[in-house]
């Protein structure tokens, strides 16, 4: 049950849970209704599987359609590629699977190909972090995390060996931690690189870094009494600003950034804000759209903030642990993953319609009240006021 990890706490009417099994770490969509999670347990003997599964939505409940196991090798990270109807996920100990998940009903998910993307040492029982997974709009081309480096792969569609190696950014001389994320840009070749203090930008046909900022590099988080730490980053739709969140104990903040080959962040950033009083743990997946994207919060909220006023226009809590990755769908909905091992569906555009319809009612009911507080303040005022004096008579 849900109260075995996490506080116990009784569903939203508008939050449909599905129990993986499993604590996801990972997530990607594929469609409005379809999605990919990924994570794991690590050693299977504990008897948490190491997975990734298909998740439907359909009629108002979550369902697994297919699932692909991993032995004891943890997943961390997954990437879909919708043009060719094929996942990436990276596992700890330093694959990278090309799955397919297109085949027929009850087997949809099935592995195509595995490539060995990093390399375990003597040793040690994993290899260097590949949490961070990215595609380029064309889906020819993955940078693959390895620690605090980023490696760059050429997916060729059909091949025995999917992925071949290009070469790899230096990004290490600027990241000190392992890399948290990494993502294109939407157009131009630029490319982002994320760790806990350093957020990058990257020219990837140079592997030249173009600027760089840390969390408190913004009006008001610089003013933060505690830490704070990225905790993710988003590009709009057409590539020109990005918007990163950082967070802290007190709370979390949400900066908006321009982006170009000639962009500056040791400028003080365009706008930024104190969003949540939660910290935030995740900022959407998807590119910005229609004005508005989510996050997820250590209090397990799952949180549509409007990208103008940087102002969260809902707030609903969906797990009972701390989200690790949200996305706001098209149909205006949010899919996310928590480690209280359960995937939710949160209907945030009903809600957000069932808010806007009860603001209404209470403008208009205020409006009537202030009509008939008018009309007995008037009716009152003409009852003491003094009787017309009488014309004389002729």
């Amino acid at each position: 049950s849900d109260c075995a990890i996490g506080h116990c706490m009784a569903p939203h009417p508008l939050v449909k849970r599905h129990r993986l099994g499993y604590p996801p770490a990972t997530l990607a969509t594929i469609s409005v209704s379809r999605y990919i999670v990924g994570g794991g347990g690590g050693k299977s003997k504990t008897g948490v599987p190491n997975r990734v599964t298909l998740v439907n939505y359909e009629n108002g409940t979550l369902q697994e359609l297919s699932h692909v196991d991993f032995g004891d090798d943890r997943v961390i990270g997954v990437c879909a590629v919708r043009s060719n109807k094929v996942v990436f996920c990276t596992t700890a100990q330093g694959r990278t699977h090309e799955l397919s998940y297109d085949g027929k009903a009850g087997s949809e998910l099935s592995i195509v190909s595995t490539t060995q993307t990093a390399l375990v040492a003597e040793g040690e029982e994993q290899a260097p972090s590949q949490r961070a997974i990215g595609a380029n709009p064309a889906g020819d081309t993955l940078l693959i995390s390895q620690g605090s480096t980023v490696n760059v792969w050429k997916y060729n569609k059909g091949n025995k060996k999917a992925l071949s190696k290009q070469g790899n950014i230096k990004t290490e001389e600027v990241h000190q931690d392992d890399i948290r994320d990494v993502m294109f840009s939407p157009k131009d070749g630029l490319f982002l690189t994320c760790d806990d203090g350093v957020l990058a930008l990257w020219n990837l046909n140079t592997g030249k870094l173009i600027t760089k900022c840390r969390p408190s590099d913004s009006t008001a988080a610089a003013k933060s009494p505690v830490k704070l730490k990225f905790r993710g980053a988003m590009f709009n739709s057409d590539g020109t600003q990005l918007l990163t969140a950082a967070s802290g104990a007190k709370g979390g903040y949400l900066t908006t950034r321009g982006v170009s080959k000639a962009a500056d962040w040791t400028a003080k950033a365009a706008r930024d804000r104190l969003v949540t009083p939660s910290p935030i743990t995740s900022v959407d997946l998807s590119p910005l759209r229609e004005g508005s994207f989510a996050v997820g919060t250590a209090e397990g909220e799952v949180c549509v903030i409007d990208q103008k006023s940087l102002s969260c226009v809902c707030r609903l809590e969906a797990h009972g642990m701390p989200v690790t990755k949200v996305t706001l769908l098209t149909s205006g909905d949010c899919f996310s993953v928590a480690f209280d091992n359960n995937c939710a569906l949160t209907c945030t555009k009903k809600h957000i319609e069932v808010q806007t319809r009860k603001g209404m009612l209470a403008i208009v009911f205020v409006l009537c009240l202030l009509f008939v507080f008018l009309y007995l303040f008037y009716a009152l005022l003409a009852s003491y006021a003094p009787p017309k004096a009488l014309s004389p008579e002729l």
